[in-house]
């Protein structure tokens, strides 16, 4: 993000005000970078799985996998909104993979939950 920044000042700082000599320079400066959505997908799907998986030991994770969605939803709403170019058109491909994806995760949590609540070395008291 710094970047882009340093750049935008160098050319004049001001969007109507630029060094730029066609509108394909300008629209590549001005214009933010990609949305990689499936990266924030994949991302999404480890916090809930290590959760999952390691909640029932250390029941702390599940408030700080709840903090990091909120953040993760405030940061990507901010930068949507403003440092990215518009996202393509999607279908809902993507999203009916990601849920399918979360559906095994509580089916985790129960396996590997009795397992720890079973197991006389992790819980010695």
């Amino acid at each position: 993000m710094t970047i882009p920044f340093v750049k935008r000042k160098l050319d004049g700082g001001e969007y109507y005000k630029t060094k730029k000599t066609s509108m394909a320079l300008f629209k590549v400066l001005w214009s933010g970078g990609d949305y990689v959505i499936h990266f924030k997908y994949s991302g999404l799907i480890n916090i809930a799985y290590i959760a999952m998986f390691y909640g029932l030991g250390m029941p702390l994770l599940f408030p700080i996998a709840a903090l990091n969605y909120f953040n993760q939803y405030c940061v990507e709403r901010i930068i949507v909104a403003w440092y990215m170019k518009q996202p393509s058109a999607l279908d809902d491909k993507l999203t009916v993979n990601c849920i399918n994806r979360l559906r095994f995760a509580p089916l985790l949590f129960l396996v590997n939950g009795y397992w720890m609540l079973g197991n006389k070395q992790i819980f010695a008291n």
